[in-house]
């Protein structure tokens, strides 16, 4: 509105001095004038405006010779409400297009008149010039006017605008000549017209045509160059930006957005999808008119690369979020083994700060990855696209020390050719920390951290194998401590694991470092000695370390004294670990046999002795498991009368290639084993089998009592009650007729616990004897402690009773002190006449010896039971026996083997007295 105010009011001195004569020749150009501004015209871009030919520079220049200024001005005014009127242009759109021609016309005239003043109504040379400068001016004045506003309304550059109107000034020059020589030629001759006509028409057409195929030249390769810009934006928001920006310049739109839905866009707009959730669209047409042909494709076109292009950028965007996300090292490379990509955690494994660092160096300059002294070679395994996956390494960079990770290369492959690879890096730091950490752990023992067995065993696999090469011997020392259950049983494992910990500190102080002590087991160390030269030295070694553990320790305030027995052995070239473990386990075994703190070097002679025992245990297991033991019957029998009222079940062990072993050398080595416990319990069923057998085939005889003895690993068995339960319920036999008999020295071990076991046991109705009674720890005051229903004189008291007052004293109160408890006695070892006399004066009920008999096998017992029973009292009562064999019986003591030799029938064979001397021990269970 503005532009029209300063039109009209430089327009009103012209139309104040006018002279309106409006005759045809006015009203034909007229005419002529609204017909070219009622045809569309429109300036292409607002930066290379490009215009075809128009008739109104021609017109203009006839008009401003013909016509006067008023009648001019009057012309364009109103051509110019045509157009506008014809365009449907906003009301400030048509003002401003009046405005500006009327502004540029008056600048026109005015400038010309300065040069040449007013033309004239008549056509001549100097007032066709002078129209011709007018219409130049005007034209130059409309051109800028308009560049201005459409600068002003696209945000384009004023300088740009103007320098392009500039460069139009020869097309306008061209179409004011063509205009100053047609306005000649029809002044010369009216019959020109047509010819001027014709000819203004055709180099209008033409010119027009040119400069369209120029407009569409540059405008495809504006186009191609905003799709090259579009293509090379990183991001999603930079891809939009930039396809705004391009589509405003290309369409001159005074609008253009991307929504995510076509539901409310603007009137008289334009729109192409950029994908599947977006839409580009242009509104505000610069110039009025339809949107062409050329200008929907446009937006078409740079929707279309832009939406390949957002899909792109998205998916780069979200990989590269992964990347970077990822704490692993991604390094992508070309062929050559640049870089071209690197992720944050790649930038930071390889010690550098900025990606841009790193991209483009070649792979070398970045990092290198070695295994061992070996460097991988990435231009090679590139080349050949070779594949590695998760193979370990070390990365050294050129401020970074060596870092361990794991590797993966995979070949990197573009639309089914080979452009280069990704490798992949991952920090193994924490991991092979681990993996050293569980290695150390699986080697080492976790209490004391001296290398365990595994790692004993591997290195005197080398060390022996090194002895097959070169000529030598290797020392083996076995350490085993002396009494170290005492020491968790009486301060509890906390301060057993202490005490190895400070055993083990001193054992490694006293080797030099190229030894090797480990922890074995338990208790037990074991150290290897590589390269000894003698046995002399591997002795002082030993001695050293025996002396190591002499000092007491002190362990908070308990302060504990060990000792320790060790065993030696050398190994030599041909022999095996096993071989050399074994020599020196024995050694050990043997010195604990000797007495503690010992030291022994293992011989051929220990080594046969452990072979031996190795073998009689494998005998004694086979045994057991395919019932090759026997059971023997002892009798127990009444002191005043001789009567058979039970039987201890005794084991024995008839072997083919040894004959028979006795209980003494069999039983430690059962309990050692562990074999004890099932050879109790067969012991325990067989016996029980046999008893219910006699039971039944004799009722009308008193029920005999089975006398049973259990070992101590039975005794602390938890399940004792019940494999009791067990045995009676398979044989049958009553439970009062069970006694089981326990040592004195296991019943003392922990007496609060053998009181419960005691009493789980007589609860199921077994009776419970102590045997060996008097030869532990206990005094005779535990017995009204423990309930027991059976109490055995150990033979030791028996053996001394007629010639020894101190175990006469004892045997006297032990027998008033369980009659007064109600606990029956039996006395045991009672071999001759006289102490079967004296106990049965001292008022013991019962006894169990060899004057009554040997312990018998089942058949050879029930001959027993039925035919000696009776003799046994009448030897005892006969005078012949207290006249001589009495006698002979006192002052020998031979026992039962010398009244059979005077032909008296006894219980049992006669029997040398080697025999009598080796039976006359407490043998059996």
């Amino acid at each position: 509105m503005v532009t029209l105010l300063v039109g009209v009011a430089l327009a009103v001195p012209f139309g104040l001095a006018a002279d309106f004569e409006l005759g045809a020749p006015e009203i034909a150009l007229t005419l002529v004038l609204i017909g070219v501004y009622v045809r569309p015209q429109r300036a292409l871009t607002a930066t290379d405006n490009i215009e075809e030919i128009s008739l109104d520079e021609v017109v203009l220049v006839a008009m401003l010779v013909v016509m006067a200024p008023a009648e001019v001005l009057g012309a364009l005014a109103l051509a110019s409400i045509a157009s506008s009127v014809a365009a449907r242009r906003h009301i400030v759109k048509a003002a401003f297009n009046v405005g500006q021609l009327l502004i540029a016309c008056v600048a026109g005239l005015a400038a010309a008149s300065l040069f040449t003043g007013l033309p004239p109504h008549n056509i001549t040379v100097s007032s066709v010039g002078t129209g011709m400068l007018a219409t130049f001016l005007y034209g130059v004045c409309s051109a800028a006017i308009v560049r201005r506003m459409v600068s002003y309304a696209t945000g384009a550059e004023l300088k740009g605008s103007l320098r392009d109107v500039a460069r139009q000034s020869s097309t306008r020059i061209c179409a004011i000549a063509l205009g100053g020589v047609g306005t000649l030629a029809v002044g010369a001759s009216i019959y020109a017209l047509p010819i001027v006509v014709v000819l203004v028409l055709f180099v209008q057409r033409a010119f027009a045509s040119a400069m369209r195929e120029v407009s569409a030249r540059r405008h495809a390769e504006r186009l191609q160059l905003a799709t090259g810009t579009l293509r090379t934006q990183p991001s999603p928001e930079a891809v939009t930006d930039d396809l705004v920006k391009e589509t405003k310049d290309l369409l001159a739109a005074q609008s253009v957005a991307v929504v995510q839905s076509e539901d409310h866009l603007p009137d008289n707009s334009i729109s192409a999808a950029v994908g599947f959730e977006r839409v580009l669209y242009a509104t505000g047409r610069i110039g009025g008119g339809e949107w062409t042909v050329q200008e929907r494709t446009t937006l078409q076109t740079l929707a279309g690369v832009a939406g390949d292009v957002l899909r792109s950028t998205q998916l780069i965007a979200e990989l590269r979020t992964v990347t970077h996300s990822q704490s692993e090292g991604i390094i992508a490379v070309d062929l050559e083994c640049h870089v071209t990509l690197a992720n944050p955690a790649a930038v930071r494994m390889t010690g550098h700060k900025e990606e841009h660092n790193l991209l483009g160096r070649h792979m070398t300059e970045v990092c290198a990855l070695k295994q061992g002294n070996r460097q991988i070679d990435f231009d090679t395994m590139v080349a050949e696209q070779q594949i590695a996956k998760d193979i370990d390494a070390v990365l050294v960079a050129p401020d970074l020390s060596g870092v361990d990770v794991a590797f993966s290369l995979t070949p990197l492959r573009m639309s089914g050719v080979h452009a280069g690879a990704v490798l992949v890096l991952r920090d193994i730091t924490e991991r092979r920390a681990l993996q050293n950490a569980m290695a150390h752990r699986a080697l080492h023992d976790e209490l004391t951290g001296l290398p365990n067995r595994r790692l004993l065993l591997d290195r005197l696999d080398h060390a022996l194998a090194r002895l097959a090469k070169h000529d030598g011997q290797h020392g083996l020392l076995f350490v085993d401590l002396d009494r170290f259950k005492l020491v968790n049983d009486s301060h509890g494992h906390l301060i057993g694991d202490r005490l190895l910990i400070q055993v083990a500190h001193r054992l490694r102080r006293n080797l030099s470092e190229a030894d090797t002590v480990s922890r074995f087991s338990g208790d037990e160390f074991v150290v290897l000695v590589e390269d000894v030269p003698s046995e002399d030295v591997l002795r002082k070694i030993g001695e050293r370390l025996r002396k190591a553990i002499e000092p007491p320790f002190q362990i908070g305030d308990i302060e504990i004294h060990m000792s320790v027995v060790i065993g030696l052995a050398l190994a030599r070239p041909g022999q095996s670990r096993d071989d050399v473990l074994a020599a020196a386990d024995t050694a050990a075994y043997a010195a604990k046999a000797a007495g503690r703190n010992a030291i022994k070097m293992a011989s051929d002679d220990l080594l046969e002795r452990a072979r031996n025992r190795l073998h009689l245990e494998s005998q004694l297991r086979e045994a057991i498991t395919n019932n090759r033991l026997e059971v023997h019957y002892q009798p127990i029998v009444t002191t005043r009368r001789a009567r058979v009222v039970g039987v201890e079940a005794l084991v024995r062990w008839n072997t083919e290639d040894r004959g028979v072993v006795m209980p003494k050398n069999f039983i430690p080595l059962a309990e050692e084993s562990g074999l004890i416990v099932p050879l109790g319990q067969w012991v325990l069923n067989e016996a029980c089998r046999a008893v219910q057998e006699w039971t039944q085939a004799h009722p009308n005889r008193r029920p005999l009592t089975l006398s049973v003895n259990l070992s101590a690993l039975q005794f602390a068995s938890p399940g004792l009650a019940r494999q009791v339960s067990g045995a009676l319920d398979a044989s049958g036999l009553d439970p009062s007729q069970l006694c089981l008999e326990i040592t004195e020295s296991v019943l003392m071990t922990d007496l609060r616990s053998a009181s419960r076991s005691v009493q789980a046991l007589r609860d199921i109705g077994v009776r419970v004897a102590i045997d060996d009674f008097g030869t532990g720890y206990s005094s005779l005051s535990y017995l009204k402690h423990l309930t027991v229903d059976v109490v055995k004189l150990d033979g030791s008291f028996t053996a001394g009773l007629d010639h020894d007052l101190v175990d006469a004293e004892i045997v006297s109160a032990v027998l008033r002190l369980a009659s007064a408890l109600g606990i029956d006695t039996i006395a045991e070892g009672v071999e001759t006449v006289s102490q079967w006399r004296l106990l049965e004066q001292m008022g013991c009920p019962l006894i169990q010896g060899f004057i009554a008999a040997y312990p018998l096998v089942a058949t050879n017992f029930l001959e027993f039971w039925s035919n000696r029973e009776r003799s046994l009292r009448a030897v005892l009562d006969s005078p012949r026996a207290t006249a001589g064999a009495v006698e002979v019986l006192q002052s020998t003591g031979r026992g039962l083997s010398e009244l059979d030799a005077m032909g008296t029938p006894l219980g049992g064979p006669p029997v040398g007295n080697g025999d009598l001397d080796e039976l006359n021990v407490r043998d059996g269970i």
